[in-house]
């Protein structure tokens, strides 16, 4: 993470900002996994609006370390001048009926999303935390005694 000399007054504006943002709307489904997320539409909608209110803005721009990686910085900024940002790539890699161009394009929506949910503090994704993968517990063995 990257930031301004001084972050204080952006972080207060984001903390109130926090305390009035609603949840994102869990609009689309992954077709793999099925489960439910917000798309980044439905994270720009909610939370553009209070962003705002509290002198707060979002740039995200397309990076490319040369190296067959693509993805975002995410900067937040705040009208004091104060900012943070934040990179974050994955590599490129073929997929069956697309072409580079649009890899690049799917990858960076993807990391956009994930990147403006985690710099403004929101979640995107349904949780399934212990919900997927159902296991046994076994009670441990103890240990004889030396």
């Amino acid at each position: 993470m990257n930031k301004s000399e001084t972050i204080g007054k952006l972080a207060e504006a984001l903390s109130r900002a926090q305390a009035e943002m609603h949840a994102a709307k869990f609009n689309s489904v992954n077709p793999f996994l099925k489960n439910k997320y917000a798309d980044l539409g439905s994270i720009i909608d909610t939370a553009k609006p209070v962003l705002g209110k509290f002198g707060l803005a979002v740039t995200q721009l397309p990076i490319n370390d040369g190296e067959g990686r693509v993805g975002v910085e995410t900067v937040l900024t705040h009208a004091s001048g104060e900012w943070i940002s934040t990179q974050f790539s994955l590599p490129l890699a073929d997929e069956k009926g697309k072409s580079g161009a649009q890899v690049a394009g799917s990858i960076i929506t993807y990391l956009r999303r994930y990147s403006l949910a985690a710099i403004l503090g929101m979640y995107s994704d349904e949780d399934t935390d212990g919900n997927e993968v159902k296991q046994e517990l076994k009670p441990r063995e103890a240990k004889p005694a030396e």
